[in-house]
């Protein structure tokens, strides 16, 4: 039996499948490029709301005194982790698309993300309860 929903956001891995059967109805993705995974919906920007664009990412954090020698061969078995087809095909089949990124960017993206969220949660005027 098929329901109607009128707007939900969902994860893709919760989500493609129903998408692909048609049991749902993708309007939008909401990240800042169209999904290989459901590449004939848009994103929301296409969509006319640039705004609501948000991804989901994923890092390896270390203590803050870590050597950077550490850091770099972690990073450096990380990268190249990622870049097996073994991880390719497990990350695949979770719907996760691999965009692995330098530190650097890495960095920026932390920033910028802090930034953003930092200006909903003030402009929202969000609270945390217990």
């Amino acid at each position: 039996m098929k329901g109607e929903i009128a707007s939900a956001i969902m994860p893709l891995g919760s989500s493609v499948g129903l998408v692909q059967s048609g049991e749902l109805r993708a309007l939008a993705t909401t990240g800042p490029r169209r999904s290989t995974f459901l590449p004939d919906v848009p994103t929301m920007a296409e969509a006319g709301y640039p705004s609501l664009e948000d991804l989901t990412w994923f890092g390896f954090f270390v203590p803050a005194k870590t050597p950077a020698d550490t850091v770099e061969r972690l990073n450096s078995a990380i990268q190249a982790a990622l870049r097996t087809d073994e991880v390719k095909a497990g990350m695949a089949r979770q719907f996760v698309e691999i965009d692995a990124i330098p530190m650097a960017d890495f960095n920026r993206l932390l920033a910028s993300e802090s930034d953003r969220w930092k200006a909903i949660v003030q402009a929202t005027e969000f609270t945390p309860t217990d």
